[in-house]
């Protein structure tokens, strides 16, 4: 029998390991659609934060350039389009206004001093467009629009832009180097999620070649219990019937001759009657084993029923078949089986036939059957043999 794990258990092991495995790829999927969407997300955020950044720097370039026109031409369009934007500012989205912190700690530190150096600005700014608009009121103070050409102006509008640009360097590096991480859990899983694929692919075939292995190897174990005894382990007779008539064609066609020795165990009723039947079914064990070993490659060996054995001898003359039957007879003899019951002495009767040009092996079994007889009269424990030339009158018998 097969000392392996059952046929339905390792199926159910390959049952379960296919579904991890696919469980495990649709988990790697969906580990790469998160990653993909996180990527997108951060890359929304950082062009968000710098688009923001730059429309405010925008709006501070404008306000300077605004501002000084104003000063210069006294036109008011100038001014108008300066509040215009300050309007568009104050409904506009802020920076600080958004779910998700867009700035590190050492980035809001920076968009603080833009917010401290642009308020410097828009007052010194203010301040201009109010001794523009009074100059009449404040003859003395009517250049107070020069203080946008100013030194410390130029100087707040340039500080103003180095921290935007920090800034808006700073924000780029740091969302940059977040979806370099990104991409590289990227490439991990797109490298990851093929070779899963691949062990899958592995593993199918491998598991196709297992239980076709299997299979096979199911396939020759119920052969060999539908030609096999489950007892012995020997031939059954329907083996013997199905083999037996072609080994004896073979030997018809070739002009050689096959001998049919039909074995008995002697008293072996009384075996089982006073050793038990366990102890009969080790001496039936024995006996084949016996046989089996004496055996050469072509000769059929099989149960006939009960106690006895039908041996088919390839390829033998008359003196090969006798002395081997005699030597197996002699060779039981001198067996001696230990058993739990006991110590069994058993012998075996033995009828040899040969074969002929027409004969069948029901033919042969027969005149086989009838020289086992003979031995069981004369004393048991004998071999005899029906030449061939005494078949006519042995089956007439």
């Amino acid at each position: 029998m097969i000392k392996t794990i059952p046929f339905k258990l390792s199926f159910k092991i390959f049952q379960w390991m296919l579904v991890l495995l696919i469980a495990f790829s649709t988990y790697l999927g969906y580990q790469f659609f998160q990653v993909t969407i996180q990527a997108q997300k951060i890359e929304n955020q950082r062009f968000w934060v710098i688009s923001q950044l730059s429309a405010y720097r925008s709006r501070i370039e404008k306000k300077s350039y605004l501002s000084r026109q104003y000063q210069r031409s006294n036109n008011s369009i100038y001014l108008t389009k300066y509040n215009e934007i300050n309007i568009a500012n104050e409904n506009g989205l802020s920076i600080s206004t958004l779910i998700y912190t867009p700035l590190s700690a050492n980035e809001r530190i920076l968009w603080g001093r833009a917010k401290l150096v642009d308020g410097r600005l828009r007052g010194l700014e203010t301040d201009a467009f109010y001794y523009i608009k009074h100059r009449k009121k404040y003859p003395s103070r009517a250049g107070g629009g020069s203080v946008l050409f100013s030194g410390e102006y130029v100087r707040l509008n340039l500080a103003l832009m180095t921290i935007i640009n920090k800034l808006l360097e700073s924000v780029n590096n740091r969302f940059q180097q977040k979806i370099s991480h990104i991409k590289i859990q990227q490439t991990g899983l797109i490298y990851t999620i093929p070779s899963m694929l691949a062990v899958n692919l592995v593993l199918l075939l491998f598991t196709f070649v297992l239980i076709n292995r299997r299979m096979k190897s199911y396939h020759k174990e119920l052969k060999s219990l539908t030609i096999k005894d489950f007892l012995t382990g020997v031939h059954n007779r329907k083996y013997l019937m199905e083999t037996g008539p072609l080994l004896i064609s073979l030997n018809q066609r070739e002009q050689t001759q096959v001998a049919v020795l039909m074995l008995d165990i002697d008293k072996f009723k009384l075996i089982n009657d006073h050793y038990g039947h366990d102890a009969g079914d080790d001496v039936l064990i024995a006996f084949s084993h016996t046989i089996t070993h004496r055996l050469r490659k072509g000769d059929i060996f099989s149960r006939f029923g009960g106690e006895e054995f039908i041996l088919i001898l390839n390829k033998v003359t008359e003196a090969d078949a006798e002395h081997f039957a005699n030597e197996v007879r002699d060779l039981i003899g001198r067996q001696k089986l230990s058993t739990q019951q006991g110590d069994i002495d058993y012998t075996v009767s033995i009828g040899v036939v040969m074969s002929d040009d027409v004969s069948s092996l029901n033919a042969l079994i027969t005149l086989a059957d009838k020289a086992l007889y003979q031995a069981k009269n004369s004393g048991r424990n004998k071999v005899i043999m029906i030449k061939s030339e005494n078949f006519p009158i042995a089956l007439s018998s």
